[in-house]
């Protein structure tokens, strides 16, 4: 993974999904 804001909004977004985001109903990244 590369360092930086959108590296870290990427891997947010991953961990988000892995750990039931979608579940919350959070929008698609």
């Amino acid at each position: 993974f590369n360092t930086g804001a959108k590296a870290g909004q990427t891997v947010f977004h991953m961990h988000a999904h892995l750990l039931g985001g979608e579940e919350m109903g959070w929008p698609e990244a």
